[in-house]
């Protein structure tokens, strides 16, 4: 699954310089909007899905089942959380994607 999305989509790391859009991690299915270039949050890998930085749910999973052929909903999405979606100590997981 996240070998097709980082085909489909610009990969970034947690703390690094992005542009502004809509972002998917999807080791926690959390996505992060930014209006304007910016530092993402230290998640893991982000995916840029989409330059609009005011996409809702619902289209952040018609873009990910076009390109993974799922039939994920908005439900299956949440809007990121440094509380629960955070890594604490980057490169300290079993697999830090």
């Amino acid at each position: 699954m996240l070998d097709a999305l980082e085909l489909a989509f610009s990969r970034f790391n947690g703390n690094s310089v992005g542009p502004s859009g809509t972002y998917l991690c999807a080791r926690t299915l959390a996505y992060y909007q930014q209006a304007s270039d910016g530092t993402l949050p230290q998640a893991g890998t982000w995916l840029l899905v989409s330059t609009n930085a005011s996409m809702t749910a619902a289209q952040l999973a018609t873009a990910i089942n076009a390109v993974l052929s799922t039939t994920y909903t908005s439900a299956s999405f949440h809007v990121y959380s440094a509380g629960t979606d955070a890594i604490p100590y980057p490169g300290q997981m079993s697999d830090d994607a």
